[in-house]
């Protein structure tokens, strides 16, 4: 019976926080003290951040750890507003995403770009704020003012540079009447988390009329379409493609093509409601010895419990969408999918749902910083 089954996890929300600008400037003006976590290799993005937000050492801490998230679910003293930083490339985003954030908070809240000078693209760091930062701040009733985010903007700017493309900079590029069309790749099948951000950034941009997207069927994987995308260059032409910061793959991608911008700009977008679903009732499938669950790789921890316990095996698929549909297709028992993932495949039942937390979806192109400059 499911009973028998070790408990899932639930993410919590963000309890009315926005992501990226809005969350800085709360931290801007905040009178709590901030303690920002973060390991030896990422301590010159902390104080970058830390400028960024223009808080002093005394009052915005920074230490390095081994374990920053870890040492962050260990923090008990109360009134601390505990915050971690990663690269977006560091696989651990992929390792601990699904199997810290529940406890944890919310991993990719808030982010900044910095020169990496090896490659064509910058880099990017993303900022997590814990459970305890999340009630601070939304219990508190301190607002900031536009001149503070257009300060926290310049320092940004200071930051990455003047000689390379900001995402901003991408973001009137795309819009300008120089580039003709974009070719936008998206992984699929339809429905998935992926194709449903890049949709959501090429209406925010305005740019529907220019641009074909593309939404690969089930298979194609991030490492493919980007070398599509690589063909697709033209005069006029500007491919671009999404992934995301917890993707298996993204420190592989990133290396692999030193010579594009791969970090060009960013998306936030609460992930479609991961949920378990199954056809048979989950008390049925609880009483076979071992029930096959299907996943894409990234939210596999949410059913380690099961696995962990001699109950479960994982089964990989290639999209939450995917996964759906290999349970209509009898190749498992049950699929981690998403609310539009489940109403595409008629027949699956909601059996637990784990939340919804925030993504920070990258958006690449294989053009480089002088290709870009041409159309600004």
């Amino acid at each position: 019976m499911i009973d028998k089954l070790p408990e899932l996890a639930r993410f919590n929300e963000a309890r009315g926080i926005k992501p990226g600008e809005s969350l800085d400037a709360l931290l801007a003006v905040t009178t709590q003290p901030i303690c920002l976590f973060t390991s030896a290799e990422n301590i010159q993005a902390a104080h970058d951040y830390r400028a960024i937000i223009g808080r002093g050492q005394s009052d915005f801490e920074i230490l390095p750890t081994g374990n920053p998230i870890q040492e962050t679910l260990l923090l008990r003293a109360p009134g601390i507003i505990p915050l971690v930083i990663h690269s977006a490339t560091d696989p651990v985003l992929n390792e601990r995403m699904f199997t810290d954030g529940p406890d944890f908070g919310q991993l990719l809240m808030s982010h900044l770009y910095r020169p990496e000078p090896s490659h064509e693209s910058p880099s990017v760091h993303v900022v997590g704020i814990a459970n305890q930062g999340l009630e601070i701040l939304s219990g508190s009733s301190i607002q900031s003012d536009e001149s503070l985010v257009q300060t926290m903007a310049l320092r940004k700017r200071g930051i990455l540079g003047e000689d390379i493309v900001s995402n901003e900079d991408l973001r009137d590029i795309l819009r300008s009447p120089s580039v003709r069309r974009i070719i936008a790749h998206a992984l699929g099948p339809e429905g998935t988390n992926i194709a449903q951000a890049m949709k959501q950034y090429i209406e925010t941009l305005g740019v529907e009329g220019k641009t074909d997207l593309v939404v690969h069927p089930t298979g194609i994987e991030p490492l493919a379409y980007a070398e599509m995308a690589l063909e697709q260059i033209e005069e006029g032409i500007v491919p671009l493609h999404m992934e995301c910061a917890v993707y298996y793959d993204m420190a592989t991608l990133f290396n692999q093509r030193i010579g594009e911008v791969v970090l060009a700009d960013h998306h936030y977008m609460p992930l479609d409601i991961m949920q378990l679903a199954s056809i048979e009732p989950m008390e049925k499938l609880a009483d076979r010895r071992i029930m096959r669950i299907a996943t894409h790789p990234s939210p596999r921890p949410l059913i380690e419990p099961w696995v962990e316990a001699g109950r479960a095996e994982w089964v990989k698929a290639t999209s939450n969408t995917a996964a759906a549909q290999m349970v209509l297709e009898g190749t498992v028992d049950a699929c981690v999918t998403t609310g539009s993932g489940l109403e595409k495949a008629e027949g699956l039942v909601s059996r637990h749902v784990f939340g919804s937390p925030m993504m920070f979806f990258t958006i690449a192109t294989p053009l480089t910083q002088q290709q870009l400059k041409k159309y600004s």
